[in-house]
């Protein structure tokens, strides 16, 4: 073993110690989504960030001592070039053919106009019993080694991707918020047939998936959630989702909860109001807490999820607030995640709350990088 795979499998144990409240020799922290080019080019030594981002990136995580990398965001959105979905064929396998079905329907219906427009294209999703004619097994288990590949580059930090492996809930993207959201009110069960299929599929390749990082000993950690919530709480009422959504939901994701293995759910927005919904479908994680925004991430931290432990958390040093302030209270933000660590007994990556935005200043970064890695002297 050499010594970058050393390293790496110290970070990957330092991770896995941490979410399951065992014993660590300091709190592990995530490497920078999105950051900034001045900040990356300086950590990578100076390295021309536009000529090799990915290089100058990993360097980066190299030089802070990174434990883990959640996605893979560089700034300018350069990942959309040399990203894993950009190298990694994930329609062939590990994407839903729903994104698909919705492509097809625009190019030829045009865009969706109405909540009329959704209920006509969620009549054309096959039926649930026909899910298994859309699934693959091979092809799910070769790209999903092949994601996880893909990250090797960024050793000796952990790399976890977002495979897709759960009901997407945001198809207010491609849809519309206006159209999307009434057509929960207005064609519930229309809608429900798309959230059903999607279950099926996923339920299926999850079966895979838990399956593959179980037989070759990858990190038993998956990453993923589905923008659900805005500054007030869930976008539609919990009451409509635990009917159309966390079923399926949960469906699609037992067998990665049934197999021991950890999901850490991206949230934005205020989720407090559906955690109970998210941890009754075994999700044990949870990243993203905009507390500027009402999210309560102490209420949270003391709420047991369905396996009687408390959640792990991934945060949260504020990037719209705390990260545009001093030095100070960038250190003072990741002093009150290490004596949360210390107050519940573990449970904690440090990190930031999102993605850190281009206009955030250097010195900064790296005092949240410093800050990290002397965690004792805070």
């Amino acid at each position: 073993m050499d010594a970058i795979d050393k390293k790496y499998f110290e970070k990957r144990e330092r991770l896995l110690n941490a979410i399951r409240y065992q014993p660590v020799d300091r709190l592990p922290y995530s490497g920078v989504m999105n950051g900034t080019v001045d900040s990356l080019q300086k950590a990578a030594g100076g390295a021309d960030y536009y000529e090799n981002p990915k290089e100058v990136y990993a360097a980066a995580m190299r030089h802070w001592d990174a434990d883990c990398v959640l996605q893979f965001v560089l700034p300018d959105r350069l990942d959309r070039k040399v990203g894993p979905n950009a190298e990694v064929d994930v329609h062939n396998g590990i994407m839903s053919v729903l994104y698909r079905m919705v492509g097809e329907w625009i190019k030829e219906h045009g865009k969706f106009e109405s909540a009329e427009d959704i209920r006509d294209f969620c009549l054309t999703v096959p039926d649930v019993s026909e899910a298994p004619k859309y699934v693959d097994v091979d092809n799910v288990r070769q790209r999903y080694i092949e994601l996880i590949q893909w990250g090797d580059f960024l050793k000796p930090a952990v790399w976890l991707p977002t495979p897709n492996m759960l009901v997407d809930w945001m198809w207010y993207t491609s849809m519309g918020y206006e159209n999307y959201l009434m057509a929960h009110l207005l064609y519930p069960e229309e809608l429900e047939r798309l959230f059903a299929f999607m279950a099926e599929e996923k339920h299926l390749s999850n079966t895979v998936v838990a399956r593959t990082i179980m037989e070759n000993d990858m990190v038993p950690l998956v990453y993923g959630g589905s923008d659900i919530c805005g500054n007030d709480g869930p976008l539609v009422s919990p009451e409509t989702l635990r009917q159309l959504y966390f079923p399926h939901l949960k469906r699609a994701i037992s067998p990665i909860v049934e197999s021991g293995i950890h999901w850490l759910w991206h949230s934005d927005g205020d989720i407090m109001p559906i955690v109970p919904d998210l941890m009754d479908c075994g999700i044990d994680g949870f990243q993203g807490f905009e507390e500027d925004k009402g999210m309560d991430m102490y209420a949270l931290s003391e709420t047991s999820c369905k396996n009687g432990k408390l959640p792990f958390l991934h945060g949260s040093i504020n990037v719209t607030t705390t990260m545009y302030q001093g030095v100070g209270d960038v250190r003072k933000d990741v002093k009150r995640m290490v004596d949360l660590s210390d107050g519940r007994g573990g449970g904690i990556i440090l990190g930031t709350s999102s993605s850190i935005m281009d206009n955030v200043s250097t010195e900064n970064i790296f005092a949240m990088y410093d800050a990290f890695a002397n965690q004792d002297n805070l």
